[in-house]
């Protein structure tokens, strides 16, 4: 998947902007505060109908505007092209059309434009806290399979219902095992696809790991739930156990303490725990290690090359990684990568040269020719 062509309207710092990206490694140079993270945010707000940064959309529109648009032209694979345009208003709400086609169901549309992500606070995923890495298994299996979003969009209604229905003491069981029948049939799937996806994503990580750390660290990734995973085939019977066992703290506390909105992912390196023995750059090799798996994956289940997103990142890693890095950059179909200085990837990169550059400042952007 290629992005052609971004139009902006009253998004952020951008009252009215244009640009054309190239296929390859597109770079976005400029001060702190030109607006170079908000292009990435656009660009991911229109394959995932979210921003990275913000929840409010209203936070989004230019500060003397009242609502904003983003509009891509985007090639596939088979080299099909898209139009794309999302818009938000306060008093309209969010608008989402696809090749003129209004799109009502947002599950519909996402993953149709398959796109990574890794900025400064995705490196925190394995020293924060777990609803960080749930967080990165829903994002990676919506874009993946519309199958598990639409079980996601279900559990979380039923979870709301719940713990609503919890905040009464005279709330009586029946009521509350049917909301629990509905947990149990969503939230079991979404355990089931959570470790299968840990399963396959354990062996690219540890892959690139190795070759971007270039030690013999073994690293590992494992599925920890409060529900007893094991036998698998009898999973919906121990989430149903697990409920009546824990009904009545439920109550007293009003709310669901049961299911995989409580779940978490433990990352090891040489068999232990690297949120205590492992160090910042062994942390930020390992997220790193996971987003290209991420991508990998991706690029196997859509049968298209995702969009990769770095935002200011390389400041976070030493120069080794970072030449790591760039090297795989070239051959993985588009990339847009956000920095203050032009001159930062030439002296790390051959490939870094064969990039287009874009210089960003107070809400413009300009293609620079090398």
């Amino acid at each position: 998947m290629k992005l052609m062509e971004l139009h902006l309207h009253q998004f952020r710092n951008y009252i009215d902007t244009r640009v054309r990206f190239q296929k390859g490694i597109n770079i976005l140079y400029g001060p702190n505060g030109a607006g170079k993270t908000n292009i990435l945010e656009a660009i991911y707000y229109l394959a995932i109908t979210k921003s990275f940064r913000t929840s409010v959309d209203k936070h989004l529109i230019y500060s003397t505007a009242d609502m904003f648009r983003i509009q891509g032209l985007l090639r596939t694979h088979q080299g099909e092209e898209i139009v794309a345009h999302v818009a938000y208003s306060p008093t309209r709400g969010k608008h989402l059309n696809v090749n003129g086609r209004k799109i009502t169901r947002f599950a519909e549309y996402i993953g149709d434009i398959p796109i990574v992500l890794l900025c400064p606070s995705d490196l925190t995923i394995s020293q924060g806290g777990p609803q960080q890495r749930r967080r990165f298994l829903d994002i990676l299996l919506s874009q993946a399979g519309k199958v598990y979003l639409h079980h996601l969009v279900q559990y979380r209604r039923a979870l709301k219902q719940r713990n609503l229905l919890l905040q009464h003491s005279d709330v009586e069981k029946p009521l509350l095992e049917s909301w629990e029948d509905n947990l149990i049939k969503h939230g079991t799937m979404l355990i089931q696809k959570r470790m299968a996806i840990v399963e396959e994503l354990n062996r690219q990580v540890q892959e690139w790991y190795r070759l971007m750390s270039r030690t013999s660290d073994k690293v590992k990734m494992i599925y920890r739930s409060n529900l007893s995973l094991s036998p698998a085939d009898r999973l919906e019977e121990n989430y149903r156990r697990a409920f009546e066992k824990q009904r009545s703290v439920e109550k007293e506390q009003a709310v669901t303490m049961v299911g995989p909105h409580r779940d978490d992912l433990l990352f090891l390196i040489n068999g232990k725990p690297m949120k205590t023995y492992a160090s910042q750059g062994e942390h930020k090799t390992f997220v790193v290690a996971l987003k290209l798996a991420e991508y990998h994956y991706l690029r196997r289940q859509k049968s298209e090359a995702p969009i990769l997103l770095f935002d200011d990142i390389f400041g976070e890693l030493d120069a080794g990684r970072i030449a790591q890095m760039l090297d795989h950059l070239g051959g993985m179909g588009q990339v847009f990568v956000t920095t203050t200085s032009r001159d930062f990837f030439g002296k790390l990169s051959r490939d870094a040269h064969n990039a287009r550059y874009y210089y960003v400042n107070k809400g413009t952007i300009e293609p620079i020719e090398a």
